[in-house]
């Protein structure tokens, strides 16, 4: 925890931060060189977004709408949090408008969950052939067990495919992506 507020403004060129002591750190907009907007709820903040920017060659930023009001309090500061990432993402978008920003999961958390969900359709596989079931006295049961499992197929692929981590413009952020107004 910090002995006071830390403050964050948009400047034209760069995000400055301002710690309790009053010393001023700026991160150009020009070395952001990722974004990532997503929701993480806990139990003490269900309504928790985070805004994470990762500059060139240092620590990566993160910024979230809640604020430690003490005695393991939080205060949800949403209104104020919403405007200030749309008018940060406006400059990014500015200043590099080839940037795109992620939604949701990294790239490596999304290949371990993807591993996971094979995993979990293998043993779903696995069981529909291996336990047994009333229907396994008809003639037919194994060609019908294998169809089923040949038909998960697509709709496995086609929820990989719809759940990949895809950047998005700046300018043309999901309301999805941040607390609702």
């Amino acid at each position: 925890m910090s002995r006071g507020e830390r403050e964050w403004r948009i400047d034209e060129d760069a995000l400055v931060s301002r710690g309790s002591s009053g010393h001023e750190r700026r991160y150009r907009w020009a070395d952001i060189v990722s974004v990532r907007l997503y929701h993480e709820p806990s139990r003490e903040r269900p309504w928790r977004y985070v805004f994470e920017l990762q500059p060139k060659h240092q620590r990566k930023i993160v910024l979230d709408n809640a604020h430690y009001a003490g005695d393991r309090a939080y205060e949800e500061r949403s209104v104020s949090y919403t405007p200030f990432v749309r008018a940060a993402l406006a400059r990014l978008a500015v200043a590099k408008p080839e940037m795109r920003v992620l939604i949701g999961e990294t790239p490596k958390r999304y290949f371990f969950l993807l591993l996971a969900a094979l995993v979990a359709f293998c043993a779903l596989a696995f069981a529909l052939i291996a336990i047994p079931t009333p229907f396994d006295a008809w003639p037919y049961a194994m060609p019908v067990k294998l169809l089923v499992i040949l038909l998960m197929l697509p709709v496995l692929g086609r929820w990989v495919l719809g759940s990949l981590p895809r950047g998005v413009p700046a300018d043309a952020i999901p309301p999805r992506a941040l607390p609702p107004a």
